[in-house]
């Protein structure tokens, strides 16, 4: 009920609109007397106030400006006022307020009384509010009961449509599927969007959207009603209201507002069950990683039911997630999202796919006949590219590891290759990386050894010694090799004036008994210095 009607009612017969005009379409959703100026404590949006100028009177210009401030920023619909002893006449400065904020003044005798204005005001607005509620209601039966039937996504919508009489879509954001009760409304060019006005029984924030619908030569201008569904923290999906050139009401808002909670427990559902696979899936692949299957048919069976057995070759990529800043207590939770939005990458981009997903990791296992179609990675670098561009890595980075192309019984194998690669990686890669294992060259030969002594043995006692004793000297040493035996770069990256550097090599020179300008000798430094860093990794497992 808007300001126009309410003028129409018994109670307002005689009265006079003294200003505000521009208003009279302002909806009413309630209505209060004004005895105390402090409104901003108790006047809510869309009310009507009665008031016989007592409050107001000895008011100043200033004082009143900033009293009718505040009633335009709550939204009072209009002000009623009675000409009593205390006023005869509406002074100018209230009529010119009202003209200003489009808020309707109406001026009432003194014969009228309150109650009755009150009473022609509220019983359309409880008509109103019974007759939603009792609609919530039986929306939520009908609901309900098309629930038990267990219905698709699908199903549902067209349920909805008929409650409506508008066309609905529900978009999969991160997967980038729709699905719609008329494909034909999905082509559209958003020209721009506005927030709906929440009433008090809308629990969802909705967007209205202008639009041009593409749906044939001739385009058509229209609007949209959006709201995002949210679960379990993941807010990938959108009901879409095709409202074109016919807004919808209240009564339509029931309907939205129980299908979002019944998309939302059909979500938590479907959530629900395909953890439940999704475990059981997770411990299949562990065990095919893993090598805890014997027997070759188990293989095969295994294969099958991932939909990965068609193919002749496999392949593995592990994608590891670590924190950018090591200190932050961070909850591993979050990772969840990142994972998620990268497997649905990679299923958009690869096919005959499976993958095992673990708190900070995902694994995927590839099948593909030719070499033509092994992994590629400069693909992978355009995935994980645009997702860092999408800020999906702010507070961690990853490291990316491949394998070598196997057949179905070296899997495991294949497994260990890219778990090998991930050490590499966490050695000498702080940062987005993505490393193959056939480009792991020497190192290879050093990570088949089982154990630290094995990789002790490939370094030469006297630097195994010269580390033990003299560990600063060391790491000088590394970094001024690392830097092509230049004092200046060396003592940049240590923070070191060039000639602190100078002396510690040549120390170190005297103490080992070398010169460094054989390349022999350098090279068996520089081996050592990664195997202990491998070694130290291990360590500290």
């Amino acid at each position: 009920m808007n300001i126009k009607a309410v003028l129409k009612t018994q109670s307002l017969n005689g009265s006079k609109v003294i200003a505000g005009k521009d208003g009279l379409l302002n909806e009413i959703y309630g209505v209060n007397v004004l005895e105390a100026l402090d409104i901003e404590n108790w006047g809510k949006f869309g009310e009507v106030i009665l008031t016989s100028y007592f409050a107001l009177h000895n008011l100043s210009d200033s004082e009143l400006d900033s009293f009718f401030e505040k009633i335009h920023t709550i939204g009072i619909s209009a002000i009623i006022i009675k000409l009593d002893r205390l006023v005869h006449q509406i002074p100018s400065k209230i009529i010119e307020l009202c003209n200003k904020h489009s808020i309707p003044l109406i001026q009432i005798n003194k014969e009228v009384k309150y109650e009755s204005i009150i009473l022609d005001i509220l019983e359309p607005i409880i008509d109103k509010n019974v007759y939603l509620l009792n609609k919530y209601y039986e929306v939520h039966s009908e609901l309900t009961s098309l629930a038990l039937k267990i219905p698709s996504i699908e199903e549902m919508l067209y349920e909805f449509k008929k409650m409506i009489l508008r066309d609905v879509s529900f978009i999969n954001s991160a997967k980038g599927t729709e699905i719609s009760t008329n494909p034909k409304l999905s082509d559209v060019t958003i020209l721009g969007k506005s927030e709906v006005l929440n009433e008090k029984y809308m629990q969802f924030n909705y967007e209205r959207y202008d639009v041009i619908y593409n749906t044939s030569n001739q385009k058509k201008a229209g609007t949209q009603i959006r709201v995002h569904i949210s679960y379990l923290e993941f807010n990938d999906y959108e009901l879409i209201i095709h409202e074109e050139s016919d807004p919808i009401d209240s009564e339509d808002f029931m309907v939205i507002e129980n299908a979002v909670k019944f998309l939302q427990m059909e979500l938590l559902k479907k959530y629900v069950i395909s953890q439940s696979l999704f475990q059981q899936k997770n411990n299949i692949i562990s065990d095919l990683l893993n090598d805890r299957l014997y027997d070759r048919k188990d293989i095969d069976d295994v294969l099958e039911s991932l939909e990965i057995s068609s193919c002749k070759f496999y392949q593995l990529i592990l994608i590891k997630l670590y924190q950018v800043d090591e200190n932050k207590n961070l909850d591993k939770n979050l990772m969840l999202p990142i994972l998620s939005r990268i497997r649905n990458k990679f299923k958009l981009m690869f096919k005959d796919m499976a993958f095992l997903e673990k708190s900070d990791r995902i694994v995927f296992i590839f099948n593909f006949n030719d070499d033509k179609d092994s992994i590629n990675i400069d693909n992978i670098e355009k995935i994980m590219q645009a997702l860092v561009e999408n800020n999906l890595f702010k507070d961690y980075y990853y490291r990316i590891s491949i394998s070598s192309k196997v057949e179905r019984a070296d899997i495991p194998k294949a497994n260990k290759e890219v778990l090998d690669t991930q050490k590499i990686l966490r050695s000498f890669h702080n940062s987005n990386k993505i490393l193959s294992y056939e480009e792991l060259g020497i190192y290879k030969l050093f990570l088949e050894s089982n154990s630290l002594n094995e990789l002790q043995k490939f370094i030469p006692p006297k630097i195994s010694k010269f580390v033990l004793e003299y560990p600063q000297l060391f790491e000088t040493l590394k970094i001024f090799l690392d830097s092509n035996q230049s004092y200046i770069t060396a003592s940049e990256k240590l923070f070191l004036h060039p000639k602190t550097v100078r002396y510690r090599i040549d120390k170190t020179k005297a103490i080992l008994n070398i010169e460094l300008t054989d390349p022999e000798e350098i090279l068996q430094i520089q081996v050592a210095s990664r195997l202990f860093k491998l070694i130290e990794q291990e360590e500290h497992k």
